[in-house]
């Protein structure tokens, strides 16, 4: 871990934003661009970290030129955090070490922020209620309406778009495009699983790390006024995505789960009933659903061949 960017003097902010990112410098600039304007900024000091996890040295300095550029600007102070190798828990994790503040909220790069977005953080946490904040990740407006997304969206659900009921206050998951917490909770669960998620196993290190907070007693409340709007990005909404994510969450949930082949084997051959009767019966939504639980058993299963020991497997 490299610091690019030394921290600017004077008090500690009562928000430190975490903003994970590897090879998107063009999307990290919106987003930038976003926090520069929000509503509450100049009563509610915050810093933004960039956990820089790019791929090479050319996009890694891109990525840093965009933060300098934004920092110069001075609508919002901007530091980087170089993370070289790859996996986003391991960028978060790096940028959690230099945090200087008392709340670490965490954006993806590939979301918008709401105007009220930093307010609504400060104001959760004050009422002391719950160590941890699920915001809403919402569809940007401009497609809420679009029907080919729509029916693309509701066949695939491979965008996280993240919506409860607006009177629900306790959930026990997270989604890690948009969520804050107190930094104390570090100390008491540790950090996040570098293991899973984006650039390792794919995928679930969020859920992982709200399983953790819930076995230690911690409580997560949903907040629905600190809304994100996440980009769409087509190449998600395709056979192909839909397999490869389905695979991932099944390789990252054995990594921490250590599921047997007694409990994989009749999930998987139970996935393939569903998906067959579903199939026949025309429901598309339950079909894909059955069909993402067997590329999530298939891939389960394969992990655990490649390892097979018959002393040891089950």
């Amino acid at each position: 871990m490299v610091r690019e960017l030394e921290a600017e003097a004077g008090n500690p902010p009562a928000v430190s934003v975490i903003v994970p990112t590897h090879d998107r410098a063009s999307s990290l600039g919106l987003l930038l661009d976003g926090l520069s304007r929000l509503n509450g900024r100049e009563a509610i000091p915050f810093e933004v970290i960039v956990a820089n996890n790019a791929g090479n040295d050319a996009t890694a300095e891109l990525v840093a030129k965009t933060a300098r550029e934004y920092s110069a600007s001075g609508g919002v102070a901007v530091r980087v955090v170089r993370e070289p190798l790859p996996g986003k828990c391991r960028a978060q994790n790096a940028a959690i070490r230099e945090a200087r503040g008392p709340i670490l909220a965490f954006l993806d790069d590939d979301v918008q922020v709401d105007p009220q977005w930093l307010r609504a953080v400060h104001d959760f946490f004050k009422k002391g209620a719950f160590e941890v904040m699920q915001g809403p990740i919402l569809m940007p407006p401009e497609m809420q309406n679009d029907q080919e997304f729509l029916r693309a969206y509701h066949r695939y659900r491979t965008i996280p778009f993240v919506q409860y009921n607006p009177g629900r206050r306790e959930i026990t998951t997270l989604t890690g495009a948009n969520m804050a917490m107190r930094r104390e909770l570090f100390s008491r669960v540790g950090l996040f699983d570098e293991r899973l998620g984006p650039g390792r196993s794919g995928i679930s290190e969020d859920v992982e790390f709200a399983q953790r907070i819930i076995r230690s007693g911690g409580r997560i409340g949903y907040e629905p006024r600190a809304a994100v709007y996440h980009e769409v990005d087509w190449s998600r909404l395709t056979e192909e995505f839909f397999r490869l994510r389905h695979e991932q969450q099944g390789r990252s949930r054995l990594l921490y789960k250590k599921n047997s082949i007694l409990t994989i084997v009749p999930n998987l051959l139970r996935s393939v009933w569903s998906l067959g009767w579903y199939s026949l019966m025309g429901k598309e939504r339950e079909k894909y659903r059955a069909k993402g639980r067997y590329f999530h058993y298939m891939a389960m299963l394969s992990e655990k061949f490649k390892t097979f020991n018959p002393f040891n497997a089950l």
